[in-house]
């Protein structure tokens, strides 16, 4: 435990960014899980079954959603933070500390981070979960009068919610940490090439089976339940296949950022050295571009969705009240992202700087590398509402013209901008500060 406690204090500064997205996660998570038990007492209380369902039925989609976006974006900065000090690890190997022993450490160290996120969520989890019950309410649920007050149980929802993401998201990422020979992590500074693992191919097989298993049904078969039925299952199997694509983000994303680049015609020096970053560092620019791709492709489902579905609307607004808190994940998760590998981008700046670039050429590279982030992320979105558009079409009998003319085409865009103003914005503050670095202190460091 000793060592444990050591090592959080003496990468203090790396691990700040995971916890921060732990923090974020957990009050989040925990908020949606004390607003769906209080609506749920509250409407067992007043005898209204049906509200009891529909707060079951919202509030676990609610909570699905923002637990798997805090998984992803943990195992995220996990990942690049245990890249980081995999030189650590290799003298600890030499040391003579066994291989289990330094994935034990590893762990416990994220459990240790996740409870203590899990703690600072406390008093954070209430304010989400009033936030929640008040979009509910305006949305027209009659939720009786509930009001999220602070209760014993809500300790425990929030340290669950701050350790679960920190053991599923860093379980892997642990285990390929602790196995790293040690000369290749001295030899080697690049990126390690990516392996599925055998985890994360169980789980990839098991989505893709989800994915086949509801398309089926909704795109081939008559069913009971009618158009209903069948939209419902197109919609699940396009919900396994963006979880899939993103489950396999390195072999998704980072092909799709080589095509759609390669596409492009030279723009100059900065604009080549941008495009060969993000390839070199691919690890990085998946970590990246995921957060992202992820709220914008889960939006564009739910707006699918709501554009055809009877009753049901297509409003920021209304997928908000599902999609809000993975928006917040997300987009923290992004940012901590870009600031975690701010020192890694600073030497290479440095590099650069010192084989005769001009401070110009290093600044807009940087800042291209921001418009490369997010127009992966767009098109990645894009993509996945072409594929939800054409497949719940099918599943509700009507053509897919009439599904994307139906889309918020304008929210969509003010998105996307967002999206891309907040990437190439967080990378021109690190530009900002690289170019006040002196290359030669930033390449001894």
């Amino acid at each position: 435990m000793r060592l444990v406690l050591s090592d959080i204090r003496m990468q203090a500064s790396m691990w700040l960014w995971t916890f921060l997205c732990a923090v974020v996660g957990a009050a989040c998570a925990a908020g949606s899980v004390i607003a769906m038990f209080t609506a749920v007492s509250a409407a067992r209380a007043a005898g209204d079954a049906r509200m009891v369902s529909a707060s079951i039925a919202l509030g676990g989609n609610i909570v699905f959603f923002t637990l798997l976006a805090a998984v992803g974006i943990v195992a995220s900065t996990v990942g690049l933070t245990l890249t980081t000090q995999r030189r650590d690890h290799a003298l600890w190997a030499i040391l003579g500390i066994p291989r289990n022993r330094i994935r034990s450490i590893l762990r416990t160290e994220l459990i240790v981070l996740g409870t203590a996120a899990g703690a600072l969520a406390v008093p954070l989890a209430p304010l989400v979960a009033s936030t929640t019950l008040s979009q509910w309410t305006t949305t027209g649920l009659d939720l009786h009068g509930a009001t999220a007050g602070f209760q014993l149980w809500h300790v425990g929802a929030s340290v669950l919610s701050g350790v679960v993401p920190c053991l599923l998201g860093g379980w892997g990422v642990t285990r390929r940490a602790a196995k790293t020979p040690e000369m290749r992590a001295f030899r080697d500074l690049s990126d390690p090439p990516a392996r599925p693992g055998v985890t994360r191919s169980v789980l990839a097989l098991c989505l893709l089976a989800g994915v086949v298993g509801m398309w089926i049904p909704g795109l081939g078969l008559e069913l009971e339940g009618g158009i209903a039925q069948r939209t419902a299952f197109a919609f699940a199997g396009d919900l396994f296949l963006i979880c899939l694509l993103l489950l396999m983000g390195p072999w998704v994303l980072t092909p799709l950022m080589r095509f759609w680049t390669a596409l492009l015609p030279s723009r100059g020096v900065a604009w080549h050295l941008a495009v060969q970053s993000c390839r070199t560092r691919a690890a990085r620019s998946v970590a990246t571009v995921l957060p992202f791709a992820l709220s914008l492709s889960f939006v564009g489902l739910f707006m699918v969705m709501g554009n055809v579905m009877p009753g049901s609307a297509a409003g920021l607004d209304d997928v908000l009240v599902v999609l809000g808190w993975v928006f917040v994940v997300s987009w923290v998760g992004g940012l901590a992202v870009i600031a975690l590998v701010g020192r890694e981008r600073t030497r290479d700046s440095a590099i650069v700087s010192v084989a005769g670039a001009r401070p110009g050429v290093v600044t807009r590279s940087t800042i291209y590398e921001g418009v490369i982030y997010a127009g992966t992320a767009i098109i990645f979105g894009a993509i996945s509402i072409a594929v939800t558009s054409a497949t719940i079409a099918v599943g509700a009998k009507i053509s897919v013209v009439r599904v994307l003319d139906g889309l918020p085409w304008a929210t969509l865009g003010v998105l996307a901008g967002v999206t891309l103003v907040t990437t190439c914005l967080a990378l021109a503050l690190q530009a900002a500060r690289v170019s006040r670095t002196v290359a030669a202190r930033a390449l001894r460091s």
